[in-house]
């Protein structure tokens, strides 16, 4: 299961600012999407934990529903979010929504490499939606911004103006074939972790060979993407997206940013197994499988599916990722 009240205190919070990561618990999402629960709420409930050995105390004023909230973003491209019909949460069947937003042209003012970082310190929000981000939800269930409208988190930008913005993944495409990319947050429209399922996606592109996209994702983040050749996407029985995965948590300093490639949604459901690398843009800290899984480095298989802490993981006010597909 994802979610159980019991882990809360258990696993959260003893890695400090590191709690956020999509290590471990994480790595269940093979589970029957009706075994998906939504996030219980236990609004005004007292919550005790030792934080970095400080013992602390709030009061969790979060019902586990995601506030309705009406933002304008200062770019002039247009966010449009298309909304499928969702299933009753009761039913706990992952819902649809898709986030299409244009890429961003360059701002007056932009140069430099797509690596670098504002001269000023002052970082971008252009074509980003609202911040649902809620401090108070820590732990295993800590889940992020993601974005009002859903996937508004997570937008696609020029290479010009890429270094204005605080988190970005430069994808590279396959030397020879045309490949599939879909972006995901960890929890979905509806509030369950059901962002990985078919057909939920805040960003989808197709990269053609040796093309290049870059994808802006805003600060307090956490979600996923996969990558295959062609248009089908490969499924697990389930529903969830069945090719090998880039998992992401995007935060500030004095919390961690970290990043892991893993196939055990492939693998798990007998599907090929796609070469994914991903690296900071220096070759630092990286994490890779290549095609057919013939060399796993610091990634996930689902021999490691209860292990956390494989992949990236650094402190740092910005990132700069590099992913390359079809790996080998």
């Amino acid at each position: 299961m994802f979610v159980k009240n019991s882990l809360l205190l258990a696993a959260a919070l003893t890695a400090g600012s590191a709690v956020a990561r999509l290590h471990g618990h994480e790595r269940r999402h093979a589970h029957p999407k009706a075994e998906i629960e939504a996030v219980e709420k236990r609004a005004g409930e007292v919550v005790t934990a030792t934080i970095d050995g400080i013992l602390q105390t709030w009061i969790n004023d979060w019902s586990g529903q995601i506030e309705a909230a009406t933002t304008t973003s200062s770019s002039t491209s247009t966010i449009q979010v298309t909304t499928a019909t969702a299933a009753a949460v009761e039913t706990q069947v992952p819902s649809a929504i898709e986030s299409v937003v244009p890429a961003h042209t360059a701002a007056p003012g932009s140069s430099g490499s797509w690596s670098d970082l504002p001269a000023n310190g002052q970082y971008s929000r252009d074509g980003f939606g609202g911040s649902n981000y809620k401090i108070e939800v820590l732990g295993i269930e800590w889940t992020g911004n993601t974005g009002l409208p859903w996937g508004s988190n997570i937008i696609e930008v020029e290479e010009s103006v890429a270094n204005q913005y605080r988190h970005v993944v430069r994808f590279e495409g396959s030397q020879s074939d045309d490949w599939t990319v879909i972006v995901w947050n960890k929890k979905g429209p509806n509030g369950l972790m059901d962002g990985f399922f078919h057909p939920n996606k805040a960003l989808s592109f197709t990269l053609g060979p040796n093309e290049v996209k870059y994808v802006a994702i805003d600060t307090e983040s956490t979600g996923g993407w996969a990558a295959w050749k062609g248009d089908d996407a490969p499924l697990s029985e389930y529903g969830s997206y069945a090719a090998t995965w880039g998992e992401f948590t995007m935060r500030e300093a004095p919390n961690f940013t970290s990043w892991d490639v893993s196939c055990i949604q492939a693998q798990n459901a007998g599907k090929e197994i796609q070469g994914m690398q991903i690296c900071q843009h220096d070759g630092s800290s990286c994490s890779s499988i290549t095609n057919g899984m013939g060399s796993v480095k610091n990634a996930y298989t689902s021999a490691e599916t209860d292990i956390n802490g494989i992949g990236g993981n650094v402190m740092t006010e910005a990132i700069r990722l590099v992913v390359n597909l079809d790996y080998a």
